[in-house]
């Protein structure tokens, strides 16, 4: 606003003299029906003092769509991202809790061999959660820094389970392998998926489809309790190795892909039939229709 404040008259003309009384530019606060973005994108919502605040739906120039809760122009509360697909229906891709533009709490995430459900923070796989593979494997249990780490339960696509420790994304430290279709139990110690010292005994051998075809003889140590500890004594580290970094999980995840191709599994074994009483959200992934915003 400028007010004015004396007249002059100089070589006959007359000229203003005004002085500035505030610098107080124009905000936006309220609601819009719709806001389009020089660079691309839409945003329909509310806003406050030009930033997104309450609830909005945002599209992106690359055409994801978030359609939530904001906070001061981040994504803060509870969320779902979606990317529209070129027939116009859009798919989903994260569904849950947000916190400072990132996913934050509990939530749930479709991905191309996959769905997890559980907990995140700073857009990783944190805390407890269970991720279902496309191939049917399952895994229930512990994640850090977007890895399976800590303690869980691995349901194998062709029956068998592994539950123990896991660390950096491998079975690491002291676990049990379940062989259900030969009726054994297998607990030993592993290192980055590798068993490296173990005790197979017959659990269960008599109530399987493919027992093996001789039954595994008593163990005649004098002190086994001692020597197993003695074996299993130099592998425990592993349960406890420290969480790798971001370029380093970057190297991880690419190994993990490659060594599914060097990977011998028979492909024709059903899935899993070991069930299990565990009440779950559905993991169907359907393409749904665009929710419209009326303001």
């Amino acid at each position: 606003m400028a007010q004015c404040n004396t007249w002059d008259k100089p070589h006959g003309g007359c000229v203003q003299t005004c002085e500035r009384k505030n610098n107080i530019k124009a905000e936006s606060t309220g609601v819009r029906a719709a806001f389009f973005y020089p660079a691309g994108g839409t945003y329909k919502g509310y806003w406050l003092r030009n930033q997104h605040h309450r609830y909005g739906v945002k599209e992106s120039p690359k055409h994801f769509i978030y359609d939530g809760q904001w906070c001061n122009g981040k994504r803060h509360g509870y969320g779902t991202m979606r990317y529209r697909l070129p027939n116009g229906t859009a798919e989903r891709l994260y569904v849950g809790e947000w916190r400072d533009d990132m996913k934050w709490g509990e939530g749930k995430q479709f991905f191309r061999d996959g769905v997890y459900y559980g907990w995140w923070e700073r857009n990783r796989r944190h805390g407890l959660g269970v991720m279902w593979y496309n191939n049917g494997a399952i895994y229930m249990g512990e994640w850090e820094a977007d890895v399976k780490h800590g303690i869980g339960v691995y349901f194998y696509q062709n029956g068998n389970r592994y539950e123990g420790h896991f660390a950096r994304g491998f079975k690491n430290g002291e676990g049990t392998y379940y062989h259900m279709h030969t009726g054994q139990i297998q607990k030993g110690m592993w290192e980055n998926d590798v068993c490296k010292a173990s005790m197979v005994i017959d659990e269960f051998r008599n109530q399987v489809d493919n027992p093996t075809p001789y039954p595994i003889p008593k163990l005649g140590l004098q002190d086994p309790d001692k020597f197993v500890c003695q074996l299993f004594q130099r592998y425990i580290a592993n349960a406890f190795k420290p969480t790798k970094s971001f370029n380093e999980l970057i190297c991880l995840n690419f190994a993990h892909k490659m060594k599914s191709f060097t990977r011998f599994e028979p492909r024709t074994i059903l899935n899993s039939k070991f069930s299990f009483d565990v009440k779950l959200p559905c993991t169907c992934k359907k393409v749904e229709q665009l929710v419209h915003l009326n303001l």
